[in-house]
């Protein structure tokens, strides 16, 4: 032989060795549900005969699948026909549990035979279980083998599925999927199970999370923790920086288990993803260390309000909703829905967004139906990140009944966090014409149902979705009061102090207001206002003129203003007075 045979010998020798070790599977546990090739292609150390085709006797498919996207299907139970796994090294292992998935269709009767070879495939010799039949069901059977002690410690094993042909039908078909085999292990810790208390908790409270950890090892665990992580940045990973709890504990026996506790602090509302996992450096089975709970947070009662509803829309408007966040806290609006009043046949349900967005305190949040109400409210065009609008694409409403109805919102635990009960008699009763106009809160941590908390908006737009309501007032005054800016002016047309701006704030949330000028004789020069609708405080400009459009004399003048009570029909009044004055 020459030297360049035998080199090229010794090289076929080593790519032989090289592609055996690169096929065989030592981690363990071992699973394969064939979703990782494309179709017809077979996973990388699997192998079937062609007695059927040329290509192969079992193919990947799509079809019917019991994990999706793919399983393995075989066609034709009178041909005998085998599927091969890749090899695996035991060395140093004892082999525990084979398990598979088979499905059939009713005319696919050929025996199924299990066999192991433990060189390689170059003999199957060990059959594992009898002959398997039809089940006389044609959705998938697990099928569990415990496997013999012979296959301890072998480093070339190999398992063949074999079916035996001669009977049933040609277009009968076989179907394998989601295959796993496991081994014992002297050292394996598992979190079995995670959970939190309370499980629904709301936006106060603390969270205890708690871990149970089993030892599924054959010997005694010890030298180990449990490390729990909250997923702050929403990433679906748990990082060092999360880290809230790290927990040791006593031996834990073979079989036996033990629960481990970490507290957390309160939390904003909405869905807080919470890990655990086993820290133990002797651990064989990384697979089952970790295990993830998504825990979701009530918001309290009342922290996001109903604070502005048009329910009767003109013709070419659409109804809309407005909610404000009260709280002192972020709120998330992920799975949040609102419904209207519930009749025999259900409720009107609406999910604001299922979607995470944050809600900071103060924000707004308008719900529309259609997206025409953009172009009524520019201030929704462009809307501050302290806006936050979502069109429901309804050409038919949100359902908000004129005469009457209920609009009652709930968080993602499907808590009420606020309802309303309104009626077309919240309106305020000097407004003929209410339509196009919305109710108002006047002031948000007043009482959602008091029919003295709302009214109509004042807005010549007829409402103020994603601002302040018209009619907001937060405290009302003890009585009525006015302040006038700048005083003196001199309304001369030079540019300089031309206007002033006479400023009223009232001890009523709506009022119709009367605010008149008169001179020195008390004589009437100027109606600025004469029965205006206006909330609890406002402001007119007064340009120096009268009545007649002619300028005022130098001198002092009176204001006076007359104010209404919607409420309780109380007239409200207060005076001051304004200096028309002239450059020197």
């Amino acid at each position: 032989m020459t030297s360049t045979m035998r080199l090229f010998l010794s090289f076929l020798a080593i790519m032989i060795c090289f592609q055996l070790n690169m096929a065989q599977i030592s981690s363990f546990p071992y699973t394969e549900s064939f979703d990782t090739v494309a179709v017809p292609v077979l996973p990388a150390g699997w192998a079937t005969t062609t007695n059927r085709l040329p290509a192969g006797d079992f193919a990947t498919t799509t079809s019917t699948s019991r994990s999706a996207p793919n399983c393995l299907i075989s066609t034709n139970s009178t041909i005998t026909q085998t599927l091969v796994s890749p090899t695996f090294n035991f060395t140093s292992r004892s082999p525990n549990q084979l398990q598979f998935y088979t499905a059939r269709s009713s005319t696919h009767t050929a025996g199924l035979l299990l066999e192991v070879s433990t060189d390689n495939g170059a003999t199957f010799p060990i059959q594992l279980a009898d002959t398997v039949r039809n089940p006389g069901v044609t959705g998938y059977v697990l099928t569990t083998i415990q496997l013999p002690v012979s296959l301890i410690n072998q480093a070339t094993v190999k398992f063949r599925w074999r079916l035996t042909g001669g009977s049933g039908g040609t277009a009968g078909t076989f179907r394998i999927d989601d295959v796993s085999l496991s081994v014992l292990t002297s050292y394996d810790l598992s979190i079995i199970r995670l959970f939190a208390s309370p499980p629904s908790p709301a936006a106060i409270d603390s969270i205890v999370l708690t871990a149970a950890v089993k030892n599924l090892g054959q010997q005694t665990a010890s030298g180990y923790s449990i490390v729990f992580f909250r997923d702050a940045n929403g990433n679906q990973i748990f990082e060092a920086s999360e880290q809230f709890g790290n927990v040791g504990g006593n031996p834990i026996p073979t079989s036996d288990s033990a629960s481990f506790s970490a507290l957390h602090s309160a939390l904003p509302s909405g869905n807080h993803r919470f890990f655990a996992s086993v820290s133990y450096p002797q651990d064989e089975n990384n697979a089952n260390d970790t295990l993830s709970l998504t825990v979701g947070v009530a918001s309290l009662k009342g922290a996001l309000v109903v604070n502005e509803i048009m329910f009767d829309p003109l013709a070419n408007q659409n109804e809309w909703i407005e909610l404000l966040n009260r709280s002192s806290s972020p709120i998330d609006l992920s799975d949040w829905k609102f419904s209207d009043r519930p009749t025999t046949s259900g409720a009107n349900m609406f999910t604001i967004t299922s979607q995470s967005r944050i809600v900071q305190p103060g924000d707004f949040v308008v719900i529309a139906a259609e997206s025409s109400i953009l172009q009524l409210y520019s201030n929704l065009q462009s809307a501050g990140s302290n806006i936050h609008v979502f069109i429901l694409n309804r050409s038919g409403g949100l359902s908000l009944g004129n005469e009457s109805d209920d609009i009652i919102l709930k968080d993602l635990t499907g808590k009420a966090i606020d309802s309303v009960s309104y009626t077309p008699t919240w309106h305020h009763p000097d407004v003929t014409d209410t339509k196009g106009r919305s109710l108002e809160r006047i002031n948000p941590n007043l009482d959602t149902n008091d029919p003295r908390n709302w009214s109509t908006a004042t807005g010549f737009l007829g409402g103020s979705p994603g601002g302040s309501n018209t009619i907001f007032t937060r405290t009302l005054s003890v009585s009525a009061s006015l302040s006038i800016s700048p005083n003196p002016f001199s309304p001369d047309g030079d540019s300089f102090e031309d206007f002033c701006s006479i400023s009223y704030d009232l001890p009523s949330s709506t009022s119709l207001i009367h605010l008149r000028i008169y001179d020195i004789r008390g004589r009437l020069i100027r109606t600025l206002a004469n029965a205006e609708f206006s909330g609890a405080k406002g402001s007119l400009i007064w340009d120096g003129l009268d009545n007649g459009k002619q300028r005022a004399r130098i001198g002092p003048y009176v204001v006076l203003i007359e104010a209404l009570d919607s409420q309780g029909g109380a007239v409200h009044s207060a005076k001051s007075v304004v200096v028309v004055a002239t450059k020197l």
